[in-house]
């Protein structure tokens, strides 16, 4: 169906929780949508083309849980990263659009309406997406470079191997070695690729290429059996009683991946002297086009990039003036906004030690914030379920170059993960912790699955599919219902965090749109945001080089969660007395991702008591 990508926060196996419109589904009156020949159509349909997909994706199909009984070939198999494989997944998606369309949309329950308005924008978009350079995943998060500091082979496949893939006999393990062998191809194919996209002028900038080189390095050097790649996997064989497999494993790494990374590190070394500093992807083949496209994909919206960043650049002056007021309040007002923040993140009070101590003092704090804000679901959500999490650090191996934070879906019956970047743990001021927590945790990113993994059986398709926009705005919105359900009550400075968090979400919008629009360049961008939202230097320097690698996609957090705040006020305003908040949360949590038009009108449905 497409070509398999990576994303920011490795959200590439968490569909298996990302089920489809189930609300949706379950508020259809019995036997009414699916007795429906045309719903009947459209569902056999896009099985059809998931089963495809989930073929063309074995990395995908582990995730989805696919690669079972007549499927289980495919968890011995990564995916094809060639270019022949990307002609081929575009083909596929034009093929699956034509088809889509010549199924007749009379008669269609609205269930079935929505899931078409979303198959209808994912292979719309796909097949735009897959018509430039670069790559475009599942999550329809389109990347200009298929190897960055956060992006390829070398930076996604180590966790999926070793702690992703299933392992629970004899099968499982011999799948795992095929898989761990197959590593070496997936590079060389990506190392392929960066010569071509070079030989087109698609070239990283060079800080970039630099401190990716950086990384690929680390994964070969650093000893095989510690790491992400080989370690949790080498457990669970133990657990099994296999005995060999460490010095297995130890030789395919040494003899097939370890040359093929170094392959990897001379490609981009021939690359780098073409390599330029400026960020911005305007300087690329058709690259005003690419970065509309990536801001179209990303947001699920039309708007286009210089209205984008009047937008926010107005939501960061809202929020700037809110902050100023709460400043004030606690005695702060000497200076700008952003000073004052920059005061706060050096003030004492807020700093925990440089050191393995201060380290194990965060990631107990976040454990704590989890647990105050798990008891306080039920007021407003019908459904409050929370599946184990666990609190880790984020692999010092690829540390350096990762965001502050992510989540991520454990394997199969294993706990969720939320990841913190420890690097530097003084970076983490206290009275941000709070509401980083909410977005990664709960009610944010690990809610949302935990939801989502308890809703009815639903069609494959919907489990599959998603989209920033939904994904990432749920989360930020978590943030401000974290509030409302008085979390910061007598915390100012905790409240301070969360509002500083939208700002940051506003400005990330407005440094995007700076450096792939409005031709900023990479310092103007970190100062601007270092000044107006109070950020700090070390990590607005990696945000930054973020954005230069995923146009567009820092603008999805502020778009979806505006658009979720407007949805979920219309409907109040539509329902008056009916409306309650815990029943809008559970139709957003279980209907699954949607392009933010598909939610709106869902929601819109649901107010009217049409499903």
């Amino acid at each position: 169906m497409m070509e398999k990508g990576n994303v920011l926060i490795d959200r590439r196996h968490l569909m298996r929780a990302c089920a489809a419109s189930g609300a949706l589904l379950a508020m259809t009156r019995p036997g009414r949508a699916l007795a429906q020949s045309s719903d009947a159509a459209l569902e056999a349909l896009l099985q059809r083309h998931c089963e495809a997909f989930l073929h063309r994706s074995p990395e995908e199909a582990t995730g989805a849980n696919f690669d079972i009984g007549a499927n289980a070939a495919l968890r011995s198999r990564l995916d094809d990263r060639s270019l022949d494989a990307r002609a081929g997944d575009r083909a596929a998606v034009a093929r699956a659009l034509r088809e889509l369309r010549a199924v007749p949309t009379a008669g269609l329950s609205p269930r079935a309406a929505l899931d078409r308005d979303v198959a209808l924008y994912v292979y719309e978009t796909l097949e735009r997406l897959l018509g430039f350079y670069g790559y475009a995943d599942i999550n329809l998060r389109p990347s200009p470079y298929v190897v960055s500091q956060m992006n390829g082979a070398y930076y996604w496949l180590p966790d999926f191997i070793g702690s992703r893939h299933p392992i629970a006999d004899a099968a499982d393990a011999q799948a795992w070695f095929d898989r761990l062998g197959a590593f070496a191809v997936a590079l060389d194919q990506e190392s392929e690729r960066i010569r071509h996209d070079a030989g087109i002028g698609v070239v990283p900038p060079d800080f970039v290429i630099t401190k990716t080189i950086a990384q690929v390095k680390g994964l070969r050097d650093r000893p095989p059996l510690e790491s992400a790649l080989l370690a949790p996997a080498l457990r669970k064989l133990a657990a099994l009683g296999r005995e060999g497999d460490a010095q297995r494993a130890l030789e395919i790494f040494n003899e097939r991946i370890a040359p093929a990374l170094t392959r990897q590190i001379e490609a981009l070394e021939a690359v780098l002297p073409q390599a330029v500093s400026t960020a911005g992807v305007w300087r690329l083949p058709d690259g005003e086009a690419y970065y509309a496209s990536a801001v179209q994909s990303n947001t699920t919206t039309d708007i286009d990039p210089g209205e984008l960043h009047k937008l926010g650049l107005d939501q960061c002056a809202s929020l700037i003036s809110q902050i100023d007021t709460l400043l004030k309040a606690e005695g702060m007002s000497r200076g700008t906004v952003g000073e004052r923040i920059k005061e706060l993140n050096n003030d004492p009070r807020f700093k925990v030690s440089d050191d393995d101590a201060g380290r194990e003092k965060l990631l107990e704090l976040a454990r704590g914030y989890i647990s105050d804000i798990t008891a306080r679901l039920p007021q407003a959500y019908g459904i409050a379920t929370v599946d184990p999490i666990e609190v880790r650090r984020i692999p010092p191996a690829i540390e350096a170059g990762a965001p502050g934070a992510f989540y991520s879906e454990g394997a199969e019956g294993e706990p969720g993960i939320y990841s913190l970047n420890l690097h530097h743990p003084g970076e983490h001021s206290l009275w941000r912790l709070p509401t980083l927590t909410h977005h990664e945790a709960v009610p944010g990113h690990h809610f949302q699955y935990s939801v989502l993994s308890h809703a009815p059986s639903l069609p494959l398709f919907r489990r599959v599919v998603r989209f920033s926009a939904y994904t990432e705005g749920y989360a930020l919105y978590a943030q401000q219902v974290a509030a409302e359900l008085g979390i910061f009550d007598g915390q100012p400075f905790n409240r301070i965090g969360e509002l500083q968090s939208q700002l940051f979400r506003a400005a990330r919008i407005v440094v995007d749109t700076g450096l792939h629009h409005e031709r900023w360049t990479k310092d103007q961008a970190i100062a601007w945001m270092v000044e107006n939202a109070g950020e700090q230097p070390l990590a607005t320097e990696r945000e930054v080089t973020r954005y230069a690698v995923y146009p567009g996609q820092a603008c999805s957090f502020k778009v979806g969660a505006t658009r979720i705040v407007a949805a979920r006020e219309a409907a109040r305003q539509a329902m008056g007395p009916r409306f309650d908040v815990r029943q809008f949360h559970d139709l957003i949590l279980t209907s699954g991702p949607m392009p933010m038009a598909v939610l709106e009108k869902a929601v819109a449905q649901w107010a009217s008591g049409t499903i």
